[in-house]
């Protein structure tokens, strides 16, 4: 079938992907001077009527989700009877090409799986479930952040491998048991199982299942169990076999209730602590109408207190104002009558000068007993052995320095993510160095002028302290990189 030239206002450039059910096209909006991804379903799925109409109105929950992580939907609309919808142009590609490359490494995986999981959870916390996520579903812009795409058309759209005409709606290397078993309660917790499929496969470079047909493939994930990752990747931390069970256990009651749980126990992994993700206002899963009847008491009890907070403030400000006016002329005239007085009676005062009122004298924190100075939390994440090369690995606060104190072992940032970076050092075999880490406390201009010159704010103790010591917020970490064959 020939590209055509233009759909709407749109002109096509070229061919991003063709399915079944969809066909993807670059294309040029000259309304806003950009490049959009323009997603057109064919004539011949138009015969039910009832397709449309669902479309239609999946197209509009999609179009309402607005999130940092989701792919925006910027247009909809139809030529010759035949709807679209225009989404924004990702350059950067889909996690499937990132994949193709070879294994990511798990800090890499941590931060895009963090990314994609707010994505989910907002889409959760409005009852909607995407049900096929899958590397080609996840994009990446031209800075390399990653982005859902075909949130809620999923289960309209093209997959090649999707099981069609039997109730089962997905992609089978990628489908939970329940979905697999034709469930029509379909609830977050499928993404989960998806998701932790996903962090299988950017481990090790494949998917957990592999079978001769779709078929063979949605019966092992109903009935084999979960793949043991430490044999195929004998390297990463043990920890990672039991996120990987737990994500994709069959019951998903057994599951991580939400993506955020997963993609904080992939962090804790990676760099040593859970980062500061959040669901957000519900992390339970609820009942869509429960949920409902609960956010509309929560909209109301919000309203009152804001009102009641309001009426509050009006008022103190109002008795502040009264009674500065209120005492202000008895004050103005007691000054007045003194003055006089003076005058009257002890003439010769007037020609004493008046002695200027000096500054009142800074008032600075009261001085810190004792003050002992945080050190940043170090912690040895790995050493091994990559190319004949060893490697020990460090997990640091983001703001922190660092220096190999021995000739001959160089360190370097390998990845950041929320408060926490993680560093790389390398040398000769078994040779044995200290790490210094050093974290300088970040402090505001108003706690500096809290304390006098020389002195420094204790921003814990609310206190001043002198200036510490070029070694103090410093700590020394001894390792041994290994021996590689």
């Amino acid at each position: 079938m020939p590209i055509p030239e233009q759909i709407g206002r749109y002109i096509i450039k070229a061919e991003l992907g063709r399915g079944g059910m969809a066909t993807v096209y670059r294309a040029y909006d000259p309304s806003f001077d950009r490049e959009v991804a323009l997603k057109i379903l064919p004539r011949e799925m138009l015969h039910d009527p009832q397709f449309r109409t669902r479309f239609e109105r999946e197209i509009k929950l999609v179009a309402s989700l607005e999130h940092s992580a989701i792919v925006p939907v910027y247009d909809v609309g139809d030529i010759d009877n035949q709807p679209y919808f225009v989404m924004r142009y990702m350059s950067g590609g889909s996690l499937s090409d990132l994949i193709a490359k070879g294994k990511i490494t798990i800090q890499e995986t941590a931060r895009i799986i963090a990314k994609v999981a707010q994505g989910l959870a907002y889409a959760h916390r409005k009852n909607v479930v995407h049900r096929d996520l899958k590397p080609d579903n996840i994009l990446f812009d031209e800075n390399g952040e990653p982005f859902i795409s075909d949130f809620g058309i999923a289960k309209l759209t093209e997959s090649s491998s999707t099981l069609t005409g039997s109730g089962v709606i997905g992609t089978p290397a990628y489908m939970s048991p329940e979905q697999a078993q034709g469930q029509s309660t379909i609830d977050a917790r499928s993404d989960v199982y998806g998701l932790g499929v996903i962090v299988y496969q950017m481990l090790t470079g494949h998917q957990p299942y592999r079978a001769d047909t779709p078929m063979g493939i949605v019966i092992k994930h109903l009935t084999d169990p979960v793949p043991e990752i430490l044999k195929d990747i004998p390297t990463l931390p043990f920890a990672v076999d039991n996120l990987i069970k737990t994500a994709m256990a069959k019951n998903k009651e057994d599951r991580y209730q939400n993506v955020i749980l997963l993609a904080k126990a992939l962090n804790k992994i990676a760099f040593g602590n859970e980062g500061d993700l959040t669901f957000g206002t519900n992390i339970e899963i609820q009942n869509p109408r429960t949920a409902n009847k609960f956010a509309s008491v929560s909209s109301k009890s919000k309203t009152g207190l804001i009102v009641a907070g309001v009426v509050i403030l009006i008022a103190l400000i109002g008795f502040f104002l009264i009674r500065n006016q209120l005492m202000k002329p008895e004050t103005v005239a007691t000054a007045t009558l003194t003055a006089t007085t003076l005058v009257e009676t002890q003439p010769t005062l007037t020609t004493i000068p008046v002695t200027q009122t000096l500054p009142p004298a800074p008032v600075f924190a009261p001085a810190c007993n004792q003050v002992l100075f945080p050190v940043p939390e170090v912690r040895l994440t790995d050493n091994r052995c990559l190319q004949r090369k060893p490697y020990a690995l460090f997990s640091i606060p983001k703001n922190a320095t660092f220096e190999p104190l021995v000739p001959g072992v160089t360190c370097k940032i390998e990845s950041e993510s929320g408060e926490k970076k993680v560093i790389s050092c390398t040398g000769a075999y078994f040779t044995e160095f200290d790490l210094k880490v050093c974290q300088t406390p970040l402090l505001t201009n108003d706690q500096l002028q809290q304390c006098p010159p020389q002195n420094t704010f204790d921003p814990k103790n609310q206190c001043c302290a002198a200036v510490p010591p070029q070694e103090a917020g410093c700590v020394i970490i001894h390792e041994k990189l290994k021996g590689c064959e």
